[in-house]
């Protein structure tokens, strides 16, 4: 009698095509063990290459799925059946691993040398694979002879296997640094291997250098097989590792073992940090009545443990005090905004802070407590940014910018706060605190790079070329490669050129573009230096010498469009004699010939956001309509989002609505569920302009913020609010949230009604330049003009839009009716304004 059939596989006598489809099907729905089943009665028909491979997909597959199981010793069977001709199998990390999970280290050993001495491995496993392997080959009791026939790598690799248990084993038996050395150096640092000789160079240089030991045990990621080592070594050998209960438990045991053998840990010692950590596990409560109960350790180290706790259990103060004696004021305060932290009340930690800020404001020459007063406001400055609950003193000001200049104020030397502090000036457009504070930080620390790259750019956007320069010089004397530096002191003298050549003085444009020059390294020419040079050379030289530089400087700002478009801007930059400019528009328009590429069109964008580009709008908008055609093919492109985003906000910044609109409906088209079309394609219609919204539209937009909230995409959360907020233009100050949401609160007419009761009467002369703006430009371009106004005045954070255009329609229509409101004030627009 026949055995059977099994139920789901196909009779043997099925067409070799349909095994195939059904085994291809199997594959795709992870039915693992049918597809073997299907390939393997394939494989016998016809040994054919392809069917081959998808069975050993499949029998990869089916271990993988037997791993997931802690099936060890069954998914390396299955992955047996795979074996190559030069004894590997199809998924060699995946064996090893499997072998090392059942206890076979010694066989996972010698199929690791056999492995790495072929190029079985794929690409991007081979560094994992590597990894693994090394750290195998130094853990196993004996290291595997070589296979019959090994090739040189695997002979490379156990060579170097064996370099690195020598080594280990000379720091085992307690040998000098001297004396391991020369192991070392047998290790290349190129090798899978150099964690190790890492590792073992902390373990025998401190404490000669300690910052370099770190950062040398950096460079070991939390991935490699060697990261455990790593923890083990730092909490070993660095003075600054406490070993508290809570970093103990952190530790595995065989870490603490070596930890406290390194160490030369007493027993007592060790077993006290072990009790410490069973009682960190049950908890802070735990922790502090097994601490209190240590009278054998020094009282203040364990009065410091347990007022660290106290945050945590709030309700144990009474308890401490009987023990310790009563808190101090400023200890009393900082924990209880720990614990307003803890329960994550962050507005209550935040007035707690600011007590123990306050708390420490002593007399100016206690340095110790304006350092003190100072790293509380740069906490409160940390909780600020992070958590919008905590506000400043000061509704309407940035607290993260209030708090970082209370923290300049009590520490001026603190260069992180003062470089952060920077930063958000600069942000906020605050151009005159920006020159401040950079003028002060460069004299306060004349030799500090960062510092002095703050310096440099400050004094170029001033257009102060003598101080930038001054600055750059001595930054590059540090640091003499800084392209950054040298790029911003070119752009600095191209633009004395640009000026130069504006006034009708070649000559003297040509010397400043001889002085750029000499910032210019050999290995790194630019492209904007080379069409300037090019550019003032047609007044000055030779036209051929000239031509040829400009073609060289449109090669280097990258050919084609993008570098003709850098020079043709250049051109009109500098105002250029018209047969000059109709040749660099001859040469644009020829290499417009040539279809868009996705680089020339983000080149080009990369030019309109310079600062060149930003200060003369007019200009690159002209250009722009010139190239408009070739542009418009690269609607086309299949556009990543992060480059639209881009992309977008360039077009939109000059205007090229109409291109935006091209750009998002093709886009749009490729991929409709995708709301970034969406948005850019609202803010083609409205022009950027918020007031212009639809509701439906609106709705629209709140709703891309959420979802983009919700998947922790802040840029486009942040794009989308800050249109939303002022047509794209983020508010130079961040709101008071508790006004705006009364504001928001309160229906749109009636907080008009009472904005204009406030105002008075409007002056006659006010009256008059609205009519007469009104009259000019029509009344919906004086709404218009009267609402971006208001947008940057100080109430404007917290005013809605939808009131600032009521308000600013009633006020047109009141000028040009002559009429007045009844309630009388002597207070001007620009007064209630600009207050």
């Amino acid at each position: 009698m026949s055995k059977p059939q099994r139920r789901g596989f196909p009779a043997t006598s099925a067409p070799a095509d349909v095994l195939a489809a059904r085994g291809a099907e199997a594959l795709a729905q992870e039915k693992f063990k049918e597809a073997v089943e299907l390939f393997k009665q394939l494989v016998r028909q016809d040994p054919r290459p392809d069917w081959k491979d998808s069975l050993a997909d499949a029998y990869c597959g089916r271990a993988r799925a037997m791993a997931a199981k802690s099936m060890f010793k069954e998914a390396a069977m299955v992955l047996e059946n795979t074996i190559a001709p030069d004894g590997t199998v199809r998924d060699s990390r995946l064996y090893l691993t499997c072998l090392l999970r059942d206890g076979q280290q010694s066989k996972a050993a010698a199929y690791a040398l056999r492995c790495l001495g072929s190029d079985a491995a794929p690409a991007p496993d081979r560094a994992a694979l590597e990894d693994m392997a090394a750290a195998l080959l130094l853990a196993v009791p004996e290291l595997p002879a070589l296979p019959q026939g090994a090739s040189s790598e695997s002979s490379r690799w156990r060579d170097l296997a064996a370099a690195a248990r020598d080594a280990l084993a000379a720091w085992i038996d307690g040998a000098s640094a001297e004396a391991i050395e020369p192991h070392l150096n047998r290790i290349s640092l190129r090798s899978a291997f150099k964690p190790i000789r890492l590792l073992l160079k902390g373990l025998t240089s401190l404490p000669v250098d300690e910052e370099r030991v770190r950062q040398l045990l950096a460079t070991i990621p939390p991935t490699s097989a060697f990261y455990p080592f790593r923890q083990a070594v730092e909490a070993a050998v660095f003075q600054a590792a406490a070993l508290d209960a809570a970093g103990w438990e952190r530790l595995t045991p065989a870490q603490q073992a070596f930890v406290a053998e390194t160490r030369g840990l007493p027993a007592e010692t060790a077993q006290f940090l072990a009790r410490s950590a069973e009682a960190a596990q049950a908890g802070p409560g735990a922790l502090f009545s097994f601490l209190t109960r240590q009278s054998g350790l020094p009282q203040a180290e364990v009065r410091s443990a347990c007022l660290n706790l106290l945050p945590q259990i709030p309700d144990r103060l009474p308890q401490f005090e009987r023990q310790f004696g009563p808190l101090r004021e400023p200890e009393r305060m900082r924990v209880k905004a720990l614990a307003a932290e803890a329960r994550g009340d962050w507005a209550a930690a935040a007035w707690s802070w600011q007590d123990v800020a306050t708390n420490f404001a002593g007399s100016p020459a206690d340095r110790l407590a304006r350092l003190s007063q100072a790293v509380v406001y740069r906490h409160l400055a940390h909780l600020a940014q992070v958590h919008e609950e905590v506000e400043g003193e000061n509704p309407f000001e940035n607290p993260v910018i209030s708090y970082l200049e209370r923290s300049y104020a009590a520490d001026p030397d603190h260069i992180p706060a003062i470089l952060e502090l920077i930063g958000l000036y600069r942000a906020e457009s605050r151009t005159k605190d920006w020159h401040r504070l950079a003028d002060e930080a460069v004299q306060r620390f004349p030799e500090d790079s960062q510092i002095l790259l703050q310096a440099t750019e400050s004094a170029a956007a001033r257009k102060a070329y003598k101080k930038a320069a001054g600055f750059a010089r001595r930054l590059l004397q540090i640091n003499p490669i800084n392209p950054g530096i040298r790029r911003q002191m070119i752009e600095l003298q191209v633009a004395q050129a640009r000026k130069q050549m504006r006034a009708k003085h070649p000559d003297l444009a040509a010397k400043e573009l001889a002085a750029a020059a000499e910032w210019e390294r050999p290995d790194a020419p630019s492209g904007q230096l080379r069409i300037a040079r090019g550019l003032v050379g047609l007044q000055t030289g030779p036209r051929e010498q000239a031509e040829a530089w400009v073609r060289e400087g449109v090669a280097l700002a990258g050919g084609g469009v993008a570098g003709w478009f850098r020079a043709r801007l250049e051109g009109e930059l500098m105002k250029l004699p018209g047969a000059d400019l109709a040749w660099l528009r001859k040469e644009l328009d020829a290499a417009c010939a040539t279809p868009p590429a996705k680089e020339v069109v983000m080149a080009i964008v990369a030019t309109l956001g310079q600062p060149e580009a930003r200060e003369n709008k007019r200009t690159v908008t002209d250009l722009l309509a010139g190239v408009r055609v070739w542009l418009e093919q690269g609607a086309a492109l299949d556009w990543p989002e992060a480059e639209f985003h881009t992309l977008g906000e360039a077009f939109a910044r000059f205007d090229a609505f109409q291109l935006l609109s091209d750009y998002a409906r093709a886009a749009s088209r490729r991929d409709p569920t995708n709301p970034t079309w969406r948005f850019h394609a609202i803010v083609a219609r409205t022009k950027a302009k918020a007031d212009r919204l639809t509701p439906a539209e609106t709705d629209d937009l709140f709703a891309m913020a959420e979802a983009a909230a919700r998947r922790q995409d802040f840029h486009t959360a942040r794009r989308v609010t800050q249109y939303l907020e002022g047509g794209g233009r983020p508010g130079p100050r961040r709101a008071n949230r508790a006004t705006a949401a009364a504001m928001e609160a309160i229906d749109a007419e009636d907080l008009t009604a009472v904005l204009l009761s406030m105002m008075g009467d409007m002056p006659k002369a006010t009256a008059r330049e609205l009519r007469a703006l009104a009259n000019d430009l029509g009344r919906d371009a004086a709404v218009a003009a009267m609402v971006a106004e208001m947008r940057v005045a100080p109430l404007a954070p917290d005013m809605p839009e939808a009131v600032m255009r009521m308000l600013s329609e009633a006020l047109v229509d009141q000028a040009l009716a002559g009429d007045r409101p009844r309630r009388h004030g002597r207070a001007r627009r620009s007064q209630f304004f600009d207050a």
